[in-house]
């Protein structure tokens, strides 16, 4: 796993060696092992490397290939089929020099063109220069698990792994995107639509942008998520099984050491089980948790490591803090208010004491139906077809604004998507609602043709043929998991220098589950149906009937108490980057209602996220080492 940046200037000197210094240290953690620059004419290329597929320096990057033409490569990711795709090569007459996947990818490039993107089964994020042609191409794995942004100037183009290696190689800071700031209040994230500063784009996921100086960039899709289900499933559950095994053993190949984050959860466990079995060696099954919290899984996942003779390391993890968010925001580059990016990274660094790279269970909630809301959208279906109009809307109007987990909640929620079309009904309620934003952001809201309310809206109509559950599982495919969560596991694991690989995000697996009709993925609206009975087989009886945890994030209790200063330093501080966005005075009517009793904790959290952002990145008035101030009890440290 690496880092990568690099510009190719239109006109005037190659970038300086202190800005070159600047955004290598901003890939620092991408990769620890080995950082190189590259030059030739107009580009320079920029690498960092984490070592994990053939060690040798020989593997280090970029890497130029040339066979009637010289091609640079700076690539970050893992090819996971890529002894299957060198065998091919060798067959067509290629020659290697080095035992990596990174190899494979640029002379896979080099024979097959843009195709290799379709051939490869991994994830990626990778630059190739093309001499003679004077031609940049970028390309994105296709679910976005690999960041990769660019900004086209005249003339030239530079492109980094995140917001923050890019910086330091363009002339001047671009303004922030007004636009990109309204999408983040509602969603708590800037998707991939925006970035957060004009100018800077980024690669969508499944996308290949190629650019030259006369054309520009331009953009195509070779990946999209499955239109419609097919009928004639066979055997599905054989299936996902014998798709995810295979998953599982294209994700063993390592020559550092790996191991399984495992919970007492369906999907690690599943990993863990399946990995157990397919490995030569004897795995280790890294469980992490605080003592005397209410999520701590290391018991509960014993079982489970015992079944399958994992070395099992129960791993301790301080009392949740909020002093790493400056460092975490300056890696990422941009404003970011999931906090659950927190415990993400404390897990990802005490397991990077012990392995490298660690193989997860993220993405079978999404292709598995794992979360409450797509069973509040199955039964909205039966509910709007039931129910008459009037009645439906005074029920979501006198159930609008309950929250915490409870079954009104859960009713609330039904009641909310029943109430109008899912493309209408549907938002991220944890965000800021649309009136709410005006009154943060004034005039400067978003006067674009893309706003907030259009990232899911746009996708849920695209499938409005399919059952409300389905189309909001591929809606989550297309947005919350290259927006969201992806995000979050990229930025937390690469800030601990760990390698994350997720089987449940094979291509082939989620290709197939996504074409499975209704009534086999998601019978009568029962959460992880099709992997029920894998469990069954696999997995200790008591992981079956476990209620589904995690780590939480307090903020609201935070932000009723010891981050009350950083909150007033870092949203409500007068003549601030970060009051020019948004409006403390508003802000604080947010934070009075909240100590007052409303439930304000993950939207006064996204603001805190943005004010430190501002501070750290957009303004430099904030060292990213440098810890939030705190007062009060030490619990947030």
């Amino acid at each position: 796993m690496c880092g990568l940046a690099g510009i190719v200037r239109g006109s005037g000197a190659p970038p300086t060696s202190d800005a070159v210094t600047r955004s290598l240290a901003a890939l620092a953690h991408r990769g620890p092992d080995a950082h190189r620059v590259w030059r030739e004419g107009p580009c320079t290329l920029l690498h960092t490397r984490l070592r994990v597929i053939d060690l040798a320096p020989r593997s280090d990057q970029p890497m130029v290939r040339a066979r009637d033409r010289e091609v640079a490569m700076a690539y970050n990711g893992e090819i996971y089929n890529y002894r299957t795709l060198r065998s091919q090569l060798e067959q067509q007459g290629w020659s290697f020099s080095t035992s990596s996947d990174a190899e494979v990818l640029l002379q896979g490039y080099l024979a097959w063109g843009v195709d290799v993107f379709r051939r490869a089964r991994g994830m990626w994020a990778v630059a190739f220069w093309h001499s003679a042609e004077q031609r940049l191409v970028l390309s994105r794995d296709p679910l976005g698990k690999k960041p990769l942004l660019y900004a086209a100037r005249p003339g030239g183009i530079v492109f980094g792994s995140n917001v923050s290696a890019i910086l330091p190689l363009l002339e001047t800071q671009p303004a922030v995107d007004r636009a990109a700031i309204d999408c983040y209040l509602a969603h708590l994230v800037v998707p991939f639509e925006h970035s957060v500063f004009q100018g800077i784009d980024k690669v969508p996921p499944g996308t290949v942008v190629s650019w030259t100086a006369q054309l520009g960039p331009t953009v195509e899709r070779f990946w999209r998520v499955p239109e419609n289900p097919v009928p004639g499933n066979g055997d599905a559950v054989g299936e996902v099984e014998r798709l995810l095994r295979q998953a599982v053993r294209r994700r063993l190949e390592s020559d550092v050491p790996i191991g399984v984050f495992l919970s007492a959860g369906y999907d690690s466990g599943l990993v863990a089980a399946l990995a157990a079995q397919e490995s030569r060696r004897r795995l280790l099954a890294v469980t992490a948790g605080t003592r005397g919290s209410g999520y701590d899984e290391r018991a509960a996942a014993r079982p489970i490591a015992e079944r399958y003779g994992l070395e099992h390391q129960e791993l301790e993890v301080p009392p949740l803090s909020a002093a790493h968010l400056p460092a975490l925001l300056s890696e990422l580059g941009e404003p970011f208010g999931d906090a659950s990016l927190l415990p993400s990274y404390e897990v990802a660094r005490a397991a990077r004491r012990q392995i490298t790279v660690a193989l997860t269970g993220d993405g079978g909630d999404e292709a598995f139906f794992g979360y409450g809301t797509f069973r509040a959208a199955y039964w909205a279906v039966w509910y709007r077809r039931l129910v008459p109009g009037g009645v439906r809307r005074v029920l979501e109007a006198s159930t609008r604004g309950i929250t915490g987990d409870s079954w009104r909640r859960r009713a609330a929620a039904m009641f909310e998507y029943g109430a109008d079309s899912l493309a209408t009904t549907f938002r991220n309620r944890m965000g800021f609602a649309s009136e709410q934003r005006t009154r943060l952001m004034g005039d400067h809201g978003s006067p674009g043709a893309h706003r907030a309310e259009h990232v899911y809206a746009e996708r849920l109509t695209h499938w409005n043929s399919l059952n409300d559950a389905d189309a909001l599982r591929r809606t989550f495919f297309e947005t919350f998991l290259p927006n969201d969560y992806l995000t979050k596991v990229d930025t937390a694991t690469m800030a601990a220098s760990l390698e994350a690989r997720s089987p449940f995000l094979d291509v082939d697996l989620v290709e197939y589950v996504l074409q499975l009709p209704l009534e086999v993925s998601f019978p009568r609206g029962r959460l992880k149906a099709l992997l029920r009975p894998i469990v069954r087989r696999h997995l200790p009886l008591e992981v079956l009937h476990r209620p589904k945890t995690g780590f939480g994030v307090p903020v609201g209790d935070w932000l009723r108490g010891p981050l009350g200063s950083a909150f007033e330093e870092f949203v409500c501080r007068p003549g601030t980057l970060m009051a020019d966005l948004v409006a403390p005075d508003v802000a604080r009517e947010f934070l009075h209602e909240h100590r007052l009793g409303a439930d304000h904790g993950t939207r006064l959290w996204t603001l805190l996220a943005l004010g430190v952002w501002a501070a750290v990145v957009g303004e430099g008035r904030w060292a990213p080492d440098e810890p939030l101030p705190i007062s009060g009890p030490a619990a947030v440290r």
